[in-house]
């Protein structure tokens, strides 16, 4: 009899914009600052449950979310809590700002520029999500 083998492909499309942010301050506090330089309105939403392996546990993550008249979708991410980090490979980074670019395209370099204008951003750095170890984390 003839074997009939299935696999499963997960190579899913990482086309999003993703900058890893370094800032001691907290996340409403973060967010209120990126709002004003970046005139976004990222407001609270559900926190962004991962389920991890290892500990075999769910874990939470602040998130914040604004939809722009051009269908670009903004997020602002917490990279850690108290017991977690999301991206492990990435743990000096406090917070991920993700764009998934609608019907316009989105500038990256002016983008990461006016991050790194927020006063109580200490640092902002481009990432690229297909080269992280912990990218499947990132799809919501």
């Amino acid at each position: 009899m003839k074997k009939t083998v299935f696999r499963v492909n997960n190579n899913f499309e990482y086309d999003f914009i993703l900058i890893g942010i370094v800032s001691q301050q907290v996340d409403f506090r973060l967010c209120r600052e990126i709002n004003l330089v970046l005139d976004l309105k990222l407001y609270r939403k559900d926190d962004f449950l991962v389920f991890n392996q290892k500990r075999m546990e769910e874990q939470q993550f602040a998130f914040f979310e604004h939809i722009s008249d051009t269908e670009n979708r903004y997020n602002l991410i917490s990279n850690k809590t108290n017991t977690a980090v999301l991206l492990s490979e990435k743990s000096q980074i406090d917070y991920l700002f993700i764009v998934h670019p609608g019907a316009l395209p989105v500038d990256e370099n002016e983008l990461l520029s006016k991050i790194k204008k927020v006063k109580f951003v200490l640092g902002a750095y481009k990432l690229v999500p297909a080269k992280l170890k912990s990218r499947e984390n990132l799809i919501f």
